[in-house]
């Protein structure tokens, strides 16, 4: 059983949830992962997980402070796949500043309308990591593919990544997003390459849509 339907717009006003071909819904019961934060599965949100606390209006939010992109917590699998060994998501110094470097480049490029100072009353924080790097599958949007055909998950590996709204004056966590990318193993060949590149900017224009609602 869903919520009223006031609230659950009130919800999807943030907006948070990307159009699709079922209306986004708030479930009635508390995510029991984050029941201890007050936030509710969401349905039909466009990303592979969204737990967001109800009420949130992230659209009234006028500044973003962006967090550090953590890479401290990667895990990745006992595989012979490019991509998803250890050592390609080894973090020495160079390589996780150049990846943070990435990600805040492209964050500050998606929300270059708001205030960045991390200063004021209305500031949204957000929190992205590196969760994950796994085998995947081939799809259309593998970053990197073209029209090259990729004949199996040994060609593509899977990036999983997590993201935390907070508001900065209460430190509430306000919603939870999980989602993944897939690209070409090549692409995990090169410090930050091209393909880390595109996959950050996705996610960051992904989120300043779902945050500020254009």
């Amino acid at each position: 059983m869903l919520l009223g339907i006031k609230n659950t717009l009130a919800l999807l006003a943030l907006p948070l949830i990307v159009a699709c071909s079922s209306p986004p819904a708030l479930e009635q019961q508390p995510a029991g992962e984050f029941a201890a934060q007050g936030l509710h599965p969401v349905t039909s949100s466009g990303f592979a997980q969204a737990y967001a606390k109800p009420g949130t209006q992230l659209s009234s939010y006028s500044g973003v402070a962006i967090a550090t992109l953590s890479t401290s917590a990667i895990e990745t699998g006992h595989t012979t796949v490019g991509g998803t060994l250890r050592r390609d998501w080894q973090m020495n110094p160079e390589r996780e500043l150049a990846l943070q470097q990435v990600w805040a480049s492209a964050m500050q490029r998606a929300f270059n309308s708001y205030d960045q100072s991390g200063e004021g009353a209305m500031v949204l924080e957000i929190k992205a990591a590196i969760t994950r790097g796994a085998p995947g599958r081939p799809t259309a949007t593998t970053i990197g593919g073209g029209m090259q055909p990729m004949a199996s998950s040994q060609d593509v590996v899977e990036i999983f990544m997590e993201f935390r709204f907070y508001d900065k004056a209460s430190s509430d966590l306000l919603v939870v997003i999980r989602d993944s990318r897939t690209m070409i193993s090549q692409a995990m060949s090169r410090t930050a390459p091209v393909g880390v590149q595109t996959m950050f900017n996705s996610w960051a224009a992904l989120l300043h849509t779902r945050v500020s609602g254009r």
